[in-house]
């Protein structure tokens, strides 16, 4: 499934909940072809301005053998190694450096960057200037565990996006020691990762642009009996999607799948079992433990599609079900537009949209 690039971009800047951040980068007049080249123009974007607006610094405590007194004085040390000799003293005191974790994940970034054959030329030129400028930042090598050594406040929050980019560069790329060769993976192959990518578009789209409660609760079966043990061994069911509001409340359901309707042996498309009992075990414990003024739960299976469309409603049990596709394979705000359509919400552009309508 062949997503446009840009698409891709919003759909991770809505599933990192930093879409206001992704807004300011201008793709518009920008002619890219590879996910590679746009992370890179993204990254080397946010890096310039960081540079321009001032790096990130923190305060690192210094024990150092100086000349004069600076901070507190370690007058044990400074007698015990004999140090006022050479006109010395060894103090302790606090350092404002540029060399803190951020940094280092953004310069370490660049510098796999510059290492990627394909990457667009003019992208890679500036990511190699960039480099460079991080001269009082240290060269480290990335892990997964280094980003988790940043502390992310609100004066330093822009850097919070920048530092998604360079994750999803970081554990997509192939890198060859022994080659010396590094290689961009492109993710859109994966459903898994474009699954959780989807599922997380979906439900902070909602969360930022409708008046529905959208959350992602998990509950277990209702009236189930047996021992604490036993119980234990039943899995959870974990939604991905629910709006909620005093009128509806909609089970959403998330699929990415390059074949959303299969074939069946006599070459007929028809909806995934499995997918069509898993929303429908929702329904049917969310309507039993919740009151009965309490309004009627819908169950959703919603996939994400760049060719064909359909959108599928019928009931079972006296419940409703819908099966329906938002095309990503369309300008941005058409996009916006259909999933507000969907659950009958006002457009972006403050135009009403009814069920009814549809």
């Amino acid at each position: 499934m062949k997503i446009p690039i840009r698409n891709i971009y919003f759909l991770l800047a809505y599933a990192w909940d930093r879409i206001g951040q992704g807004k300011t980068v201008d793709l518009g007049s920008e002619n890219i072809k590879d996910l590679v080249d746009l992370f890179a123009k993204v990254l080397n974007d946010g890096v310039f301005r960081l540079i321009s607006h001032g790096l990130d610094r923190e305060y690192f405590a210094v024990h150092e053998d100086i000349r004069g007194i600076r901070g507190k004085l370690d007058f044990a040390t400074t007698v015990k190694r004999n140090l006022l000799l050479n006109g010395k003293t060894h103090c302790s005191f606090d350092e404002l450096s540029y060399d803190v974790p951020q940094n280092q994940i953004l310069k370490a970034t660049l510098r796999r960057l510059t290492q990627i054959d394909s990457l667009n030329q003019k992208e890679k030129q500036r990511s190699e200037r960039l480099y460079r400028k991080l001269g009082a930042v240290s060269d480290v090598r990335l892990t997964a565990k280094k980003f988790h050594t940043v502390r992310i406040h609100r004066n330093n929050r822009f850097y919070r996006f920048l530092l998604h980019i360079c994750q999803i560069i970081h554990e997509n790329l192939l890198v060859n020691e022994t080659l010396g060769t590094v290689q961009f993976l492109d993710f859109q192959e994966s459903e898994q990762k474009m699954g959780k990518v989807f599922e997380d578009f979906v439900r902070n789209f909602y969360k930022r642009n409708t008046d529905y409660q959208v959350r992602a609760p998990k509950f277990g079966w209702y009236g189930a009996k047996g021992t604490d043990h036993d119980l234990n061994y039943l899995p959870k069911m974990q939604t991905d999607v629910v709006l909620r509001s005093p009128e509806r409340t909609i089970i959403i359901d998330t699929k990415f799948y390059k074949t959303p309707l299969p074939k069946t042996q006599r070459g007929n498309k028809q909806i995934r079992s499995a997918h069509l009992y898993q929303i429908s075990s929702y329904v049917t414990n969310w309507a039993a433990k919740v009151s009965a003024d309490a309004p009627a739960p819908e169950g959703w299976l919603l996939y994400a599609a760049v060719d064909r469309e359909f959108d599928f409603r019928f009931e079972l049990s006296g419940r409703k079900f819908r099966v329906c596709t938002i095309n990503l394979n369309q300008e941005w705000r058409k996009i916006e537009s259909d999933l507000l359509l969907l659950v009958g919400e006002k457009n972006l552009n403050g135009t009403e949209h009814s069920l009814n309508s549809i």
